[in-house]
């Protein structure tokens, strides 16, 4: 008796993506043709889920930007990258940063730079926090206000 494989189609492949996590409409489509799925059965399938409003990228970034933002332990810098990983839009995701966002970068730098530095006793504190922060995605203005505070903290 052999049992014989039945192909998923797109919809049903997406459909089961999409149970697991939200996905991008690039995620999703880049996930489907990696699966050796025809690009013209993958579009009508990305073009039925909009349509049932299965995915909606502007309301999926807009959440994710938020998630991200309030977790505090991201530069803004390394969320636009992770989002734009994701496939959404650099031009749409820049419109989400608020204006307070300096005051987050300054809070989010101090907390990254809590948790990797437990004493300051090191006499390369400074170059291993610069470097440290810099690969976080901080600018300079943000680490050296982030190195002054904390030196004083200390």
């Amino acid at each position: 008796m052999s049992t014989m494989k039945i192909k998923k189609t797109a919809l049903m492949k997406a459909t089961e993506l999409l149970a697991y996590r939200e996905h991008s409409e690039a995620e999703l489509k880049r996930k489907l043709l990696a699966r050796k799925y025809d690009s013209a059965e993958v579009d009508a399938t990305i073009d039925k889920l909009k349509q049932h409003n299965y995915l909606d990228d502007a309301e999926l970034c807009r959440q994710q930007f938020e998630n991200f933002y309030a977790e505090g332990k991201l530069s803004v810098r390394q969320i636009v990258a992770k989002l734009i990983q994701r496939g959404f839009d650099k031009d749409f995701i820049e419109q989400l940063i608020p204006a307070d966002s300096d005051e987050h970068e300054l809070q989010a730098a101090t907390l990254a730079l809590t948790k990797k530095f437990k004493t300051v006793d090191d006499k390369n504190f400074r170059a291993k926090a610069w470097q440290f922060l810099s690969g976080r995605g901080f600018d300079s203005e943000i680490i050296f206000a982030t190195l002054e505070n904390f030196s004083d903290g200390s």
